[in-house]
Order: C-alpha cells, then structure tokens, then sequence
C-alpha cells in the first residue's frame, strides 16, 4: 500500500510519501492531506496499519506546531472507525523532506506494572 497518495512524490508500499517540506501547499488539489483548524493536517482513507484516517503533527527542533513546509519532525496518529488510536509514527525529516519512521505499537509500550 502507498500512503498517502499524492501528485508530488511517489511513496513506497507502505511508507509514508515525503509530506514535510512538500512543495504543494495542502490547500490546494494534489495535496493528500487535509489541514485542520488546529493547525494538524488530516488524511482520509485507508492507512498502513489498517486505520481509516491519519492525522499528522509537523513540530520543529523545538517541539512546536509547524506548518508541514517547516517541520523537522512529524508524529502520526492513525485512527479507526470509532477514533481511536490504533498506531503512533514518528519521524525525522531530512533536507530533501522524506521522512524516516518508527512506530510505537503494544509491542514497544510497557504498562505501569513494567510487563509489556
């Protein structure tokens, strides 16, 4: 699977396409992801891991919201029908805007007893 399509790159079966630093802006057609009013950007459709949406947080060095153009770092939600969160991606961005991921999933989280 390719995820998320778009008109500017070409994506790799599942992996996420290089939506950082992306030339088209996401307010116009060819862009796969829908900005929110919060400032996160959204994708509809079938994600990698079997979710129906994706929401995205671009962030800088820093750690704050920024445009995807700007960002350094992306973190991915993606959600089922019901909203809940059912994977968590993070990224770093290198110069030419591909992002490198490493999911965080049950087999990388530990419960407060310490057991996985």
């Amino acid at each position: 699977m390719k995820f998320p399509v778009c008109e500017f790159a070409v994506s790799e079966p599942g992996f996420y396409s290089q939506c950082a630093s992306c030339p088209i802006d996401s307010s116009l057609p060819g862009c796969a992801l829908e900005p929110l009013e919060d400032g996160r950007y959204q994708f509809e459709g079938t994600t990698p891991n079997g979710g129906v949406r994706a929401v995205f947080h671009f962030r800088d060095n820093e750690g704050n919201q920024v445009l995807k153009r700007d960002a350094m770092h992306v973190e991915i939600h993606e959600l089922d029908e019901q909203g809940h969160l059912i994977m968590m991606l993070y990224g770093m961005v290198d110069p030419e805007g591909v992002i490198y991921l490493k999911k965080s999933g049950v087999e990388n989280t530990y419960s407060r007893e310490g057991n996985k």
